[in-house]
């Protein structure tokens, strides 16, 4: 055996691994630790091809070498840690690698040693291989079909997302490589897996980087370029839309770090698979933007989609909004239009209603101050084009300034505001209008002033407002309390 006849019996898996070696450096889709883990897939088929070189010349000697029953196990064994790099290569275990190596780990002292306790095969004196006469002997295949079964397990599960076309050319190839072990067995025959590896390699990096090419980078949902492609492709088949939008996000990632932001991401991209629904189809098509394509699906079967994705967000601290549609008549983007409407509409009933929590707290807490402080409270709501809606003056205030009840002195701004003195109700009025016109949310109302009370009395009152916004700076309510200053003036 030559280095020149061992190049030209494997000159073709050669150019395939030296080939997908240099396409490796160039490679933008997928991460550093697959481009790694497939370097170390090609090292290792590399590996076994030398071996099974080696351990094939040991074969023409007449008389058993060290050598020869080192390379038998070693190649054995390498069948199964190839298929497992490969498995590596998509990140299919992260948690469960000691679980997954266990087999090949116990393996190892029992192949290593067969050639003394005879388990499953050994050689004699004259260098021939004699199988063990128990179903032992194709123990080697079992343990190399295990892994491919995983494989096939795994790569299932992990691209169930993708439809049967994406994912059809790498089965089929594992599915040949998984009947080429099995004829082996049955024929009895021994021969080198390292062309098959390569070329199963091969395939399956190339499908692995049109699969990566399909996703988002971050939350691994399929992307905007793939929503645009199966809106158009599968648009005989998509029978319902839902649109979703997550809230807060930018004030996540202000207030908390792109890393939280990213997070919270991962986090809603899961809430939002969590059963892997057969023919559902779950984008990330914009930041915080989502969209789901349900394949010859009944509207219930989305109603019940989409309360066991809200009842997931539930236990975690992110909020989306959904928006849904069936297809029906419609094009696809035109229902998803519809469904995006709805989205919106539910965003703002569920931010309204969430700012309205914050506002009713902060009044409470208010309130109990100014009850406290013997001051008296106003309270103003506003709706969503800005407009005022509501006013209403607290008991204490009407007690403060002679009146017992709304008949008395009724919840209108008019109510406060006629009872201004005359040379303070121009700068007074400006202050409390500038304030809620200050969109910026930098001015706050503080002004001190005098009012006529019921007796006729001029009394001085120290009054603050504080504005709540919602995010686009529309005002949401107006919240604020008076004193009497009045003793004060007087000293």
């Amino acid at each position: 055996m030559s280095i020149a006849s061992l190049t030209l019996d494997n000159y073709i898996m050669i150019a395939e691994m030296l080939g997908l070696w240099v396409m490796l450096g160039s490679n933008v889709h997928l991460s550093k630790r697959t481009i790694k883990a497939t370097r170390i897939v090609i090292i290792l088929i590399f590996l076994e091809a030398i071996c099974w070189a080696v351990e094939r010349y040991t074969r023409e000697i007449g008389y058993l070498t060290l050598t020869r029953i080192i390379l038998t196990p070693t190649i054995y064994l390498l069948h199964p840690i190839i298929m497992l790099g490969i498995m590596d290569m998509a990140e299919f275990f992260k948690k469960k690698r000691l679980l997954m190596y266990l087999p090949i780990i116990i393996s190892a002292p029992l192949l290593y040693t067969s050639q003394w306790t005879h388990l499953f095969y050994w050689f004699d004196d004259n260098n021939l291989y004699i199988a063990a006469d128990s179903i032992l002997h194709y123990y080697p295949y079992f343990l190399f079909m295990l892994y491919v079964i995983l494989f096939i397990a795994a790569f299932t599960a992990r691209y169930a997302k993708y439809g049967t076309v994406e994912r059809k050319g790498i089965l089929v190839s594992i599915i040949a490589a998984f009947i080429g072990v099995v004829l082996h067995i049955v024929l009895d025959e021994y021969a080198d897996y390292s062309t098959l590896f390569a070329s199963l390699l091969l395939i399956y990096y190339l499908s692995l980087y049109v699969l990566t090419a399909k996703e988002d980078t971050l939350t691994h949902l399929l992307n905007r370029q793939c929503y645009y492609s199966d809106s158009e492709r599968q648009k005989d088949m998509i029978t319902a839309v839902v649109s979703v939008d997550m809230n807060d996000l930018k004030k996540i990632n202000d207030t908390q770090g792109h890393d939280a932001g990213d997070k919270a991401l991962i986090t809603v991209a899961e809430c939002l698979t969590p059963n892997r629904l057969r023919n559902k189809k779950v984008y990330r098509i914009g930041g915080d933007e989502f969209a789901i394509f349900y394949l010859n699906k009944k509207e219930e079967t989305v109603i019940k989609d989409i309360e066991l994705m809200r009842a997931e967000l539930a236990k975690t601290k992110y909020v989306c909004a959904f928006g849904y549609e069936m297809v029906e008549d419609k094009d696809v983007l035109g229902a998803m239009q519809v469904a995006d409407r709805e989205m919106y509409s539910n965003k703002s009933k569920l931010k309204d209603t969430d700012e309205r929590r914050v506002a009713a707290h902060r009044e409470a807490t208010i309130r109990v101050m100014h009850e406290a402080l013997g001051s008296g409270m106003w309270g103003m709501e506003f709706n969503e084009e800005g407009e005022m809606t509501s006013v209403e003056w607290s008991p204490e205030f009407r007690k403060m300034i002679g009146f017992t009840d709304e008949n008395d002195f009724p919840n209108e701004l008019e109510s406060w505001s006629e009872r201004l003195h005359p040379d303070d109700k121009e700068y007074v009025l400006k202050e409390f209008n500038d304030t809620i016109a200050d969109y910026s949310g930098e001015k706050n109302y503080d002004v001190e002033y005098r009012f006529k009370v019921k007796s006729g009395e001029w009394r001085w009152f120290h009054a603050i407002g504080r504005l709540l916004r919602r995010e686009n700076g529309v005002p949401l309510s107006y919240v604020g309390m008076f004193v009497d200053t009045t003793n004060q003036h007087k000293n």
